[in-house]
């Protein structure tokens, strides 16, 4: 971790925005400095965080080039940046804004960071799509100007599905036969926490992926294990190159993604709801009172599958210490 370096402005600044959100208006100073600290003062930006992944990926085409050709089927040899903020379609229609968007001669690309998860979330990813292929058309053009549509999400979350993998791939296709539709629409999600594996046992280039996005600010320095082929990454990730005004934009992100809703809640959302009574339970702090012995293993094995520390279960679930290593059997 780099030395913080905050002038005694920018420190009272950083006090000021804390002061502007409601949970950490009721930390101590001391909890404050310590968050800023933390913050300011990794050697890398944290890339789950959405201003950081824009920062790195939405102003750089080599970047970005070099994370897609490692998810899609074709190789994208250059590409061109459009508005993250798309046009409503009708007055009463929902604004459609995403992290980066971008184009080849015959593709579209929407690539998010989501770092947290709502039960409306697959809904999100696929309107974002359907968005991309409405907005082609001009009045007049012949339907066969449609170009194909990728939606790549990168998410510090898990959803669930019918099987365990790295990338979740989806397309339209026939129920019986799954006889490809067309082209005209896939989303990647891509589900980080699902690769839980130390660095040095990454072996293709998305499991390399995962571990950068996840724990790019975790690192004191580049690992020895990591590629050559990274280096302009973890350049654009480094914190002491920000200037002051991207310094505070990135502080402002952090301290807005910590004031959404956390893992457990989501988890509730999702349906892992068994042995809580859900006439009383909102969120998973009442749901440890009023679980059952069953409803808690579950979502104790959830979240310690999605990376959790076995304190962070204890506290959230109410389970033993003792239980929770049976758990990790």
């Amino acid at each position: 971790m780099q030395e913080n370096k905050l002038t005694k402005e920018q420190q009272q600044k950083f006090m000021a925005f804390l002061n502007e959100y409601e949970k950490c208006r009721n930390l101590s100073k001391e909890e404050k400095e310590n968050l800023i600290v933390q913050i300011t003062s990794t050697t890398y930006i944290d890339l789950l965080c959405d201003w950081a992944f824009k920062h790195v990926f939405g102003h750089n085409k080599e970047n970005l080039m070099l994370l897609l050709n490692d998810f899609l089927p074709e190789e994208i040899i250059d590409i061109e940046y459009d508005p993250n903020e798309r046009d409503m379609l009708r007055g009463d229609d929902k604004q459609v804004i995403m992290d980066v968007i971008c184009h080849t001669k015959d593709r579209k690309f929407i690539v998010e960071m989501q770092k947290c998860g709502s039960n409306e979330f697959r809904n999100r990813m696929l309107y974002y799509g359907a968005a991309s292929l409405a907005r082609q058309l001009n009045p007049g053009d012949s339907y066969d100007k449609l170009v194909p549509v990728y939606v790549i999400c990168f998410m510090n979350f898990r959803l669930l599905h019918d099987t365990d993998q790295l990338v979740y791939r989806f397309q339209v296709r026939e129920q019986d036969s799954c006889e490809l539709y067309g082209q005209q629409l896939s989303i990647y999600l891509c589900e980080l926490p699902r690769w839980v594996k130390p660095l040095e046992e990454a072996k293709t280039p998305i499991e390399e992926w995962f571990d950068i996005l996840q724990n790019m600010s975790n690192f004191a320095e580049k690992p020895a294990t990591i590629s050559k082929r990274y280096d302009s990454i973890f350049d654009a990730c480094q914190r002491g190159r920000l200037q002051v005004k991207e310094l505070e934009q990135y502080f402002r992100a952090m301290i807005t993604e910590r004031e959404e809703k956390g893992i457990a809640a989501f988890y509730k959302e999702e349906g892992l709801r068994e042995g809580f009574d859900l006439g009383k339970a909102d969120g998973l702090a009442e749901g440890k009172a009023e679980g059952k012995a069953e409803g808690k293993a579950e979502v104790a094995r959830a979240l310690l599958k999605d990376g959790m520390t076995a304190e962070k279960v204890m506290a959230y679930t109410g389970l033993s210490k003792e239980e929770i290593e049976h758990l990790r059997q």
